[in-house]
């Protein structure tokens, strides 16, 4: 739902990024792996307590994220590079309920709900609720570790719904 408003709102400011990435021909499977990268980082980070080095490198893997899909439309995006790109987003954002579940087991409940209602969601190809609301979320847990559980429940259960939602859309449509 806010990945648009997002994309609008960053692609003046980040389009001489990627003008210079472009001129210096970084192609942008780079980028994507780069964001794949950083998430594993953040990974490590958050299973070892360092919430918010954590963050920042989700943050980094954010702006790589952001960037790979100008650069990928001025190339000529490349057979399966979307797909490699949403392959590699879902492996990362299932990785970091996985973090939190190691820095803090009791809380590995909260974190496979949340793993699972992920799952719901890619499977249900629903962009609706989208890597903004999930980076938000996942920001919110590093800021404030305690209320990972919180955070993970209330997370699950909206890519639960809207999961659903997209589902009864799909069915809906069906003769």
């Amino acid at each position: 739902m806010l990945d648009p408003l997002l994309r609008r709102q960053l692609a003046i400011p980040l389009a001489p990024a990627a003008d210079l990435l472009q001129r210096c021909e970084v192609p942008a499977i780079a980028l994507t792996i780069l964001a794949f990268a950083a998430s594993v980082a953040a990974m490590l980070s958050i299973g070892h307590h360092r919430y918010l080095l954590g963050l920042g490198l989700l943050v980094l893997a954010g702006l790589f994220d952001v960037l790979d899909g100008p650069l990928a439309r001025r190339e000529g995006e490349a057979p399966g590079g979307a797909y490699f790109e949403k392959f590699l987003s879902v492996v990362a954002a299932a990785g970091i309920p996985f973090a939190f579940a190691l820095a803090q087991p009791d809380r590995a409940l909260a974190a496979m709900f949340l793993l699972l209602g992920l799952v719901a969601r890619s499977a249900a190809d629903d962009v609706r609720f989208g890597k903004t609301e999930i980076f938000v979320a996942f920001a919110l847990a590093c800021i404030f570790p305690d209320w990972f559980s919180i955070v993970a429940y209330v997370v699950g259960i909206l890519c639960f719904v809207s999961a659903g939602l997209r589902l009864a859309v799909v069915m809906a449509q069906r003769p």
